[in-house]
């Protein structure tokens, strides 16, 4: 889904609200790989300042009816002066599905090799938790939704950020998933912490 992501800089208000704009595609290539891609476009400064933007593309293999394994690629820009600076990002994933009770419970593990020509490389983990609850609201069956994510940066030994939201899910038809959500983005500015209030939209595609 994903994905707001932010090498905040000191300048940043304390509290600040913005969005974040996500495509997921994931095509299927026989019954144990896939294809799967996400693009995402972000938003800052009370939704003014369009500040990150980032596609990619990745490959992916189901160990198991719950279980599968993704390694990819995404180019990242992101937008702090005049000019947008570019990130080479290398990711490797662990990806948990199931349901349990009607609950959906979902859980990626990944590991990202960062590379900057204008900052110090990096390796940063990250960790999202999500659960879907059985309920179906309104006619449309839509689905209440939570998650969870930290981002942990191995290189300055430190927590960089976590992202905490919920909202609706909803499925029109047969590979169609969008989503409708809040976020509470904390996230380090410099030396402290800021906030931010996010808006979150999705649109997940399945071939």
């Amino acid at each position: 889904m994903l994905l707001l992501e932010l090498p905040a800089a000191p300048t940043l208000a304390r509290q600040d609200a913005g969005g974040s704009y996500n495509l997921l595609l994931k095509g299927a290539v026989n019954e144990d790989w896939f294809l799967i891609s996400r693009s995402n476009l972000a938003s800052r400064n009370n939704f003014g300042d369009a500040f990150l933007a980032y596609t990619g593309i990745g490959i992916g293999r189901q160990l198991t009816p719950a279980i599968s394994l993704r390694v990819g690629y995404r180019r990242a820009w992101f937008n702090f002066t005049d000019e947008w600076q570019p990130e080479n990002r290398g990711y490797l994933e662990g990806y948990f599905a199931d349901r349990i009770n009607g609950w959906r419970l979902t859980n990626r593990a990944r590991v990202e090799l960062r590379s900057f020509d204008w900052r110090d490389d990096d390796t940063r983990l990250r960790n999202e938790i999500s659960v879907e609850a059985p309920w179906s609201l309104t006619a449309l069956e839509l689905k209440l939704y939570l998650e969870e994510e930290f981002f942990y940066s191995v290189n300055d030994a430190r927590f960089e950020a976590n992202w905490l939201g919920g909202g609706l899910a909803w499925r029109p038809a047969k590979g169609i998933k969008l989503k409708l959500g809040y976020r509470w983005n904390r996230f380090r500015a410099g030396a402290d912490w800021a906030n931010r209030n996010v808006l979150v939209t999705g649109v997940n595609l399945f071939f």
